[in-house]
């Protein structure tokens, strides 16, 4: 009998390949009945600001989801913060975005955004990768203001707020509307699993997703419709697509350094010991 799994997606430019296994039969070849839901019922207002009341958190915590990936920063704040969960690799692709203000803008540079409040999800892969990129531009951590906000591209094109750091299909919605790319956004994405996932179980679903990587990389008109289809047709030739890499392990070395740039910045109450945190071989 198939083991069911319910998947809770994290945004559609990034996880086609979970779908695709799906499609495709790549999970039920490996005996898994997996169950997809692509967002959470709530859109953009399910996006609040405390994660630990978001849909896919809160479906996980109740046991009414096994699986969902997240951002690798928010898979270890999650499973560490919220006492459940394990991290059983690293997602299947590189996720992309940008950080965009509105065509009239005087900010032309990272630089120019020193203080001045960039519309986020609050500690998701957006939050977390404009820190990054801000700081290689030499703004100090304490110098970066972000701010949530559950509509980021209403936030930046009303003015609400002067920059927004987005993914797709923000991005293309964004440029079509004359905003302009100030720096690109590049992360990695984890995959969280309930506790009464094992290794086996596990090993099926990367098993699974590594097979529709494939699929998608020799597929790659059906991979840019697929991926971008939140786009007028017009506008997918230019999408941002994440990069194509496969679900990885997550080597112990690669974990503390995450933890280690996490507790410098406040983001963890105390560093998790990575047999805690992962499961992944």
């Amino acid at each position: 009998m198939a083991r069911t799994i319910r998947l809770q997606s994290d945004s559609n430019a990034h996880d086609r390949p979970w779908r695709v296994a799906v499609e495709q039969g790549f999970f039920a070849q490996e005996g898994l009945d997996v169950i997809y839901h692509e967002d959470n019922p709530k859109g953009a207002d399910g996006r609040v600001k405390d994660f630990a009341h978001r849909w896919k958190e809160s479906q996980l915590q109740q046991g009414a989801l096994e699986v969902y990936p997240v951002c690798e920063w928010g898979a270890i704040e999650r499973v560490q913060q919220l006492g459940k969960g394990k991290i059983i690799g690293l997602d299947t692709t590189v996720r992309t975005g940008a950080i965009m203000v509105r065509k009239d803008s005087p900010v032309q540079t990272l630089a120019d955004l020193r203080n001045v409040p960039i519309a986020v999800t609050w500690h998701a892969g957006t939050f977390y990768a404009a820190i990054e990129v801000m700081e290689a531009a030499g703004v100090p951590f304490d110098e970066i203001k972000l701010e949530h906000a559950s509509d980021r591209l209403e936030a930046l094109l009303s003015g609400r707020n002067e920059a927004a750091a987005l993914m797709e299909p923000l991005v293309s919605r964004a440029v079509e509307a004359g905003c302009r790319k100030i720096a690109d956004l590049r992360w990695r994405g984890g995959i969280v699993a309930g506790e009464d996932v094992d290794e086996e179980t596990a090993g099926k679903l990367r098993r699974a997703l590594n097979r529709a990587i494939e699929w998608l990389a020799e597929n790659e008109g059906r991979s840019r419709a697929e991926l971008l289809r939140d786009l007028k047709p017009e506008l997918r030739e230019g999408g941002l697509l994440p990069e194509l890499t496969g679900v990885k392990s997550y080597q112990s070395a690669e974990f503390k350094e995450k933890v280690d740039w996490m507790m410098e910045r406040g983001f963890l109450s105390e560093a998790p010991a990575y047999e805690d945190i992962v499961r992944s071989r």
